[in-house]
């Protein structure tokens, strides 16, 4: 997050990880059909949420809920995130007094694969449930973002400013990317992993995801979980993750000698 002394300026890439670090978000719609209020009564219930390589959100909800009913109705929500997950390692810098950031868009129901891909790797469990018949995968186009980060910290972005514009070849290449890394590069993944994280570098590390903002690794080991290293910089395509890679695994050996 931007320091100015004050930390009152958020940078959109500080947004997109709120978003990515909740577990999940309160989603608001306007009533249609509801059992107990009126049409166009504002509703709010619970989702979780996955963030695709763009900054997307990616919500999987089911036709039964009230939610979807309304959506259908008016595609017009706002989401609301709060704070972030707390984590052992130093993979995010979201250091605020209660942050919330509501995005505000459309929802747009997505059967594409990649889209079911994204949500899936993010929240593994809802494979049981996912190709129910009343389940569907639904992108929301974000046309803007407010974020509080305390008193006196908040910034309005645009949809614009908080998704990431030309990232179509990372969202391609992504699964190449991985393919790559695992298959010739794990000791650089372990050297990010030493220098980057409080874990030990040596566990097999390998990468399951990676999207503008950071990467995402998992290891086959009973007491270790998923863990998240967020890039210096935003990356756009393939060769912007070769590059940021390449440049983190260099200092991270740069500073072991």
């Amino acid at each position: 997050m931007a320091d100015d002394g004050t930390k009152q300026i958020a940078s959109a890439s500080d947004l997109r990880r709120i978003c990515r670090y909740s577990r999940s978000a309160v989603l608001a719609t306007s009533a249609v059909g509801h059992k107990q209020v009126d049409d166009g009564w504002p509703v709010a219930s619970m989702v979780v949420p996955a963030i695709d390589v763009d900054g997307t959100p990616i919500l999987l909800i089911s036709d039964l809920a009230d939610h979807t009913r309304h959506l259908k109705s008016d595609n017009r929500l706002s989401l609301l995130f709060t704070g972030s997950r707390a984590t052992d390692d130093h993979s995010i810098a979201i250091e605020t007094d209660n942050p919330r950031l509501t995005l505000f868009g459309r929802a747009v129901q997505d059967g594409a694969e990649t889209t079911r891909a994204r949500y899936l790797l993010a929240n593994p469990d809802a494979a049981q449930y996912a190709d129910f018949g009343d389940f569907g995968f639904y992108r929301i186009a974000v046309e803007a973002a407010y974020w509080v980060g305390g008193f006196g910290k908040q910034r309005r972005l645009s949809g614009a400013q908080f998704i990431i514009d030309d990232c179509s070849a990372l969202i391609t290449g992504h699964n190449s990317i991985i393919d790559h890394m695992n298959a010739d590069h794990l000791d650089a993944i372990g050297d990010i992993v030493g220098h980057y994280t409080d874990h030990p570098k040596d566990l097999g590390w390998k990468m399951i995801a990676i999207d503008c903002d950071g990467m995402d690794l998992a290891v086959e080991h009973p007491e270790s979980s998923n863990i998240r290293i967020e890039f210096p910089k935003t990356i756009r395509n393939p060769g912007d993750a070769r590059e940021i890679l390449v440049e983190m695994c260099k200092k991270s050996r740069d500073f072991k000698a």
